[in-house]
């Protein structure tokens, strides 16, 4: 393996000044840094970023802990994120927790052993609270009201959640079924707790059912039963349901209304396409990268607490007002 005196022995140049090309650290002129960089691609040289974390105390690294790969929401999120940071000098280390909190521990342990300058963290599980570190985090779509002594960006699920219950009540629904997550994660109960509140509010009829547990057999009984309207705490979850009423021969909106949640992408493609809630997720993205490293340099502190409000995105799954 080349080391950095070999690199400044072919470049012509001291080791300080490869050095310094390496850290972009000082004065370098152009005609050396292309020696060294010429010098490095000839000798294969790569620089041990662990020692020179160790040395610095700056990994220039940042983890971004999410739930799931699967879900487009959270992948459009980190690509955000990820070229943000690149732009700031910043590598990211993609994180996927699968609510787990094992492996939300394991993989905390593995940024402090690996000295991570901070951590985005996306949806985590309730008991992540419960996991003491002083490597800088962001809350990112999630809040822990019990607990704000930290910085959080997320969308007004409360607001986000009452819009779509009040669009499909608008739209002359009488009983709704809300398909809720499988997991308790914190956007998502509050979207739920919301849901029964608002159909409480306006005495209509409801029903709720975890996602992961219902399947076409007990939703056609349950629409033989009265159910013309579904509120699905998220856009794929929706998309699923509107594949099982196509089956059944259900006319959407005509006989029952679909209503979804985050705006991914595929809700504008799929048939009838999908009436949701759009949540900023460009905005949220930008800002917590931009916090992120903000945090680490110490130019801002917690608590700062930023909620934005989403936006209703009627399309063919419900009927227009």
């Amino acid at each position: 393996m080349a080391t950095i005196k070999q690199v400044a022995e072919l470049a012509g140049v001291g080791t300080s000044t490869v050095s310094r090309y390496l850290n972009a650290r000082g004065y370098i002129s152009e005609e050396a840094k292309e020696k060294i960089k010429n010098a490095c691609e000839q000798l294969n040289y790569m620089p041990n970023e662990l020692a020179r974390a160790m040395k610095s105390n700056h990994s220039k690294t940042i983890g971004v802990m999410i739930p799931t790969i699967c879900n487009p929401f959270f992948t459009e999120l980190v690509h955000i994120i990820e070229q943000n940071l690149l732009k700031q000098g910043y590598k990211t280390v993609l994180c996927n927790t699968n609510g787990d909190i094992e492996l939300e521990r394991n993989y905390l342990n593995m940024a402090i052993s690996n000295r991570f300058d901070g951590i985005i963290l996306i949806t985590g599980s309730y008991e992540f609270m419960e996991l003491k570190t002083d490597i800088p985090i962001i809350l990112l779509d999630r809040i822990n009201e019990d607990d704000l002594n930290y910085i959080t960006l997320t969308s007004n699920n409360r607001q986000g959640a009452v819009l779509a219950t009040e669009h499909l009540i608008a739209c002359g629904c009488k009983k709704i079924l809300y398909l809720s997550s499988n997991e308790q994660i914190i956007p998502a109960k509050i979207r739920e707790d919301m849901f029964v509140e608002t159909v409480v509010k306006h005495k209509v009829s409801y029903a709720i059912r975890n996602h992961s547990e219902i399947d076409s057999i007990e939703l056609k009984k349950m629409i033989e039963d009265g159910v013309d309207g579904i509120f699905a705490w998220n856009d794929i979850s929706a998309i699923q349901c509107i594949g099982w009423l196509s089956e059944l021969g259900i006319v959407i909106p005509d006989q029952v209304q679909v209503m979804g949640y985050d705006n991914i992408d595929i809700a504008e493609y799929v048939h009838p396409k999908l009436t949701t809630i759009a949540q900023p997720l460009a905005e949220l993205a930008t800002k917590a990268s931009e916090y992120i490293v903000q945090l680490i340099d110490k130019t801002i502190a917690p608590p700062i607490n930023i909620q934005l409000d989403n936006t209703l995105v009627v399309r063919q799954s419900t009927k227009t007002i």
